[in-house]
């Protein structure tokens, strides 16, 4: 056994290593960017290989972990319970040497010591959330309420994130890898607001917002009437394709009940920032986000900067007068060809249609 410490933001991380075993341990953080690791609202305004960086500057040990039956392990228990804090949090962990190299996993552009987590011998610091403390102390509160009534009380969604992930939340708790708690809590609060924003007026008249930041352009355009959902992700840009394959998502005003397949986790994690922008503005509307990946994202750092990118869209729309103008001015904006983004949509194909009638 070996002994390493380090500090924490604190941030614990589980991976699914290639879909089948979970992991779970908590990084140590270069003191140089402590302050920034877990902070996408900054990443985004950041260039990839920026990004890519500050993931890399965090290294964790980890140890297997069976979702249901090691909920309540000592070790679990005690990276769930460091989990809680907010500010930095000192670690001394035993660990085991396996291997000699360490492994990198591309999902969160996270490196994983190739080390395995033994007992976690002490920790200090960081400072309590009496938020968090509520939602974690009510075994009869269902998961599902849990993230809506943080979110409500001004908890950070990549806190809330991070909590579900670990088994901190709900009635019956269970550790969960962070890409699908990340897609839970999205899924989670943006349908809690939708139900609110459904019986909201409708918007009556056109908006568009860009963003452009980490490689990746997104155009959300706002039309009136009831709600309805679209998103299309083009990757044409970052293989040289100028007419590829676009993938498409989409949900009426009565929502959907599969997992969106084609656009994944991006696709709520911009409906996410939709519906908290819809409800801010107390309208619904029919949306439809456009996503287009260029050669200057680096691949696979995680859904953050959909989220953060809509966010930054939609901080400055420009009004404009017919729907036509504006779905043209979103095609001249986007290196893919018309032609593609029309083939994959349902909604702008039909709107193009209407025009010519």
């Amino acid at each position: 056994m070996d002994i390493v410490n380090g500090v924490s933001p604190p941030y614990v991380y589980l991976p699914l290593i290639e879909r089948k075993e979970l992991l779970i341990g908590p990084s140590l953080v270069d003191p140089q960017v402590l302050n920034i690791y877990t902070d996408p609202k900054y990443w985004i305004t950041l260039t990839s290989k920026q990004v890519l960086a500050i993931r890399k500057a965090g290294k964790g040990l980890f140890k297997p972990a069976d979702p249901n039956k090691d909920v309540n392990e000592s070790s679990v228990a005690k990276l769930r319970e460091i989990s809680l804090y907010s500010g930095n949090v000192e670690l001394e962990l035993e660990y085991t040497r396996k291997g000699p190299k360490a492994i990198f996993d591309p999902y969160e552009g996270f490196t994983l010591r190739s080390g395995e987590l033994g007992r976690i011998i002490y920790y200090s610091g960081g400072s309590s959330d009496k938020r968090i403390e509520k939602a974690y102390y009510d075994r009869d509160l269902l998961a599902k309420d849990a993230v809506t009534y943080l979110h409500k009380g001004g908890v950070n969604v990549y806190k809330i994130q991070q909590l579900l992930s670990v088994g901190a939340l709900g009635y019956r708790r269970k550790l969960v890898a962070t890409r699908w708690s990340i897609t839970a809590v999205d899924s989670i609060i943006s349908s809690t607001l939708l139900d609110e924003i459904k019986n909201y007026p409708e918007l009556n008249e056109y908006y568009l917002g860009e963003s452009y930041a980490v490689g990746n352009r997104i155009i959300v355009m706002l039309f009136p009437g009831k709600f309805y959902y679209e998103m299309m992700e083009s990757w044409g840009p970052f293989f040289g394709n100028k007419n590829p394959k676009v993938a498409m998502d989409y949900e009426g005003f009565l929502g959907r009940t599969s997992y969106a397949e084609e656009v994944e986790g991006a696709y709520y994690a911009a409906r996410y920032s939709v519906a908290k922008y819809l409800y801010e503005k107390h309208r619904q509307a029919k949306v439809v986000v456009l996503l287009e990946v260029d050669k200057n994202w680096i691949p696979n750092l995680g859904v953050w900067r959909v989220r953060e990118g809509t966010e930054l869209a939609l901080k400055n729309v420009i009004k404009f007068g017919d729907e036509r103008t504006m779905i043209d001015y979103a095609f001249s904006r986007t290196y893919t060809l018309k032609t593609s983004w029309l083939k994959s949509s349902f909604f702008l194909r039909q709107k193009t249609l209407e025009s010519f009638l």
